[in-house]
């Protein structure tokens, strides 16, 4: 079974200068990021309506919204981090779920617009 790496990427925390409270940040210098070796390749997400995947028209393939990716369960990835693949940055959808006892599966999805 083939691999590759995508990166975690996690916000920082930075003290809100009025509020004094501790708020995360994303500026490039408060991010960390970890490459992690999925288990399997990582699995493209084609666009959706809310009602199903894009239907194929014209023999044209849909647009890729995301992927779905197979981590091992040493992953440490929350539903607030993003992941790198294939050069794209993806914030992660819902918290990680376990995979085939093997691991966890965690789903990105791009919002545009």
């Amino acid at each position: 079974m083939d691999t590759e790496t995508v990166t975690r990427i996690r916000a920082g925390a930075v003290t809100d200068p009025d509020s004094g409270d501790s708020v995360e940040s994303w500026a490039p210098d408060n991010v960390t990021e970890v490459d992690i070796i999925t288990l399997a390749p990582a699995e493209p997400r084609p666009t959706t309506d809310g009602q199903g995947p894009e239907p194929l028209r014209d023999a044209r393939n849909s647009v890729t919204s995301g992927f779905t990716l197979y981590l091992p369960s040493s992953a440490d990835v929350t539903a607030k981090d993003r992941m790198r693949v294939r050069g794209d940055v993806y914030p992660v959808k819902g918290d990680p779920a376990p995979w085939l006892n093997a691991g966890i599966v965690v789903q990105t999805e791009r919002t545009e617009g």
